[in-house]
């Protein structure tokens, strides 16, 4: 890995994930396995891979990220305890979706401003 600092987003397996590679990492015989996948999109056809070190699963998921396009890399651990810091910074959980604001003591008009910030964050 380069010496700049990777930060990845942390997702569960049930998490829809979009416009985005997947990082799966878990234990199999006791042996840290891990496996990257995206979803088919307009040009794209999906894709899975499975690799024996996660640092070979990342630098792969990077470069299917960059040669597809996609927005980010989602990481999906079978345990907290898989992660490991020398990788890069892992995120926890989905920054969205934020859940109902209904019931929030926010104005029509700040509600409207968290909305654009969000949609201004998923454009760029």
């Amino acid at each position: 890995m380069s010496s700049m600092q990777r930060n990845y987003r942390r997702a569960g397996l049930e998490t829809p994930v979009c416009n985005a590679v997947t990082v799966g990492i878990e234990t199999e015989d006791g042996q840290v396995r891990a496996a990257v996948w995206w979803d088919a999109k307009a040009g794209v056809e999906a894709g899975e891979q499975q690799h024996l070190l996660v640092s070979d699963a990342l630098a792969a998921a990077e470069a299917a990220r960059a040669l597809h396009g996609f927005d980010e890399i989602v990481v999906v651990l079978q345990s907290d305890d898989l992660w490991d810091p020398a990788w890069g910074t892992l995120d926890d959980a989905s920054r969205e979706p934020m859940g109902d604001i209904a019931s929030s003591d926010l104005s029509d008009e700040e509600a409207f401003a968290l909305a654009a910030g969000i949609e201004a964050e998923r454009d760029a």
